[in-house]
């Protein structure tokens, strides 16, 4: 991950290595070259990464003085696992390989983020725009995307590269990060919509009881539901032991860092749920060289989550589900645990949400 990583294919290579990893998705021949291009054209997308996230910055510091951002690169597995599902997909059309973040405390704050992406152009061009929140995804899922071009005078070695701003309140972000918690330890892609009938069932309520709780001016939720989303709720928690199962894991948790420094730069973060352990590396921004390659050296180790393509140069270890790896751009080690909460396994927001949703609703008609 230097500065300026420079690109070694051409983008039409980068599509033909893009379809040949989902090729060796159904065989046992896994080009490594192929897999070489992928990570390079990763590692591409470094440089007008940083520079949107500190637009970012910028725009979200304006709205909310302590508004949470980060930034993060595509897990190299997921790049591969989208492929495979969407197999109409060019990689170089990918639009959230590379990706920052802001999270607000209020739905205010989030759509007016947008608009002023919308009313002030910079070294990008808005070119699509997914409202989850008006239109949350069958999961439950609520959050704003934007997929941004990015333009330079002094770079144009990056034009048209696409990137991906999220926005997205804590509430939203407590339910996604909770969703990402129970999909790591169970193994299941509880936020593709795949898993067991009552999570995603579950979550889906919570959802539901979440957004009535923010009370956006466009919500569909009619105060006659509530009483049924809350039994729901209750019903599931009963079943599923939600509360006591969350709580546990975040209790078992042992978190291991390598560093005292806490600074801005890149924290590598290794979650193993069956443990549960996290391993937490820090690298000074200086050093981005060697957190990527970090980064792909654990991406090699770790076995397959359950939306992956089962290639073979990723074995599956069964005493690891769930196991993770990420790389994250935080300003300090508070703001990679407020913004990754699920690798910490931490729930408690999430909960306390919910809970207090049912105490005050489940007896209503």
């Amino acid at each position: 991950m230097t500065l300026h990583a420079s690109k070694k294919n051409s983008r039409s290579r980068v599509d033909k290595a893009g379809r040949e990893l989902v090729a060796a998705a159904e065989s046992s021949e896994v080009p490594e070259d192929s897999l070489a291009i992928i990570n390079n054209w990763r590692s591409f997308h470094t440089f007008p990464l940083n520079s949107i996230t500190v637009v970012l910055k910028q725009k979200a510091r304006r709205i909310q003085n302590d508004a949470l951002v980060v930034q993060r690169l595509k897990r190299a597995r997921s790049i591969l696992g989208k492929l495979v599902r969407e197999q109409s997909m060019r990689l170089t059309q990918m639009q959230d390989i590379g990706g920052c973040r802001a999270v607000f405390s209020s739905i205010e704050s989030v759509y007016r983020l947008k608009e002023s992406y919308l009313d002030n152009k910079g070294q990008y061009e808005v070119v699509h725009i997914d409202d989850y929140i008006r239109a949350p995804k069958q999961s439950g899922y609520r959050s704003l995307h934007l997929v941004l071009k990015y333009k330079s005078k002094k770079y144009p070695q990056y034009d048209n590269l696409l990137l991906e701003v999220q926005a997205r309140t804590l509430t939203q972000h407590a339910w996604a990060t909770a969703v990402e918690t129970v999909g790591a330890v169970l193994g299941q892609a509880l936020k593709s919509s795949e898993g067991e009938d009552a999570w995603l069932s579950y979550f889906q309520n919570a959802s539901l009881a979440l957004e009535y709780v923010e009370k956006p001016i466009f919500t569909t939720i009619i105060p006659q539901s509530l009483g049924t989303i809350a039994r729901n709720l209750a019903a599931l928690d009963k079943k599923l032991q939600v509360a006591k199962k969350l709580n546990s894991y975040r209790d078992a948790l042992r978190a291991t860092e390598n560093t005292a420094l806490r600074k801005d730069g890149y924290f590598l973060l290794i979650l193993l749920p069956a443990q549960p352990e996290l391993q937490i590396f820090y690298f000074a921004k200086r050093n981005a060289e060697d957190a990527y390659r970090e980064y792909e050296r654990y991406e090699r180790l770790l076995p397959l989550q359950p939306d992956e393509p089962q290639l073979p140069l990723f074995p599956d270890l069964a005493n690891y589900t769930g196991a993770q790896a990420v790389l994250v751009g935080a300003e300090s080690f508070k703001s990679l645990r407020d913004s990754y909460p699920n690798y910490y396994l931490d729930t408690e927001h999430f909960l306390n949400n919910v809970e207090s949703f049912v105490r005050k609703y489940r007896r209503a008609p």
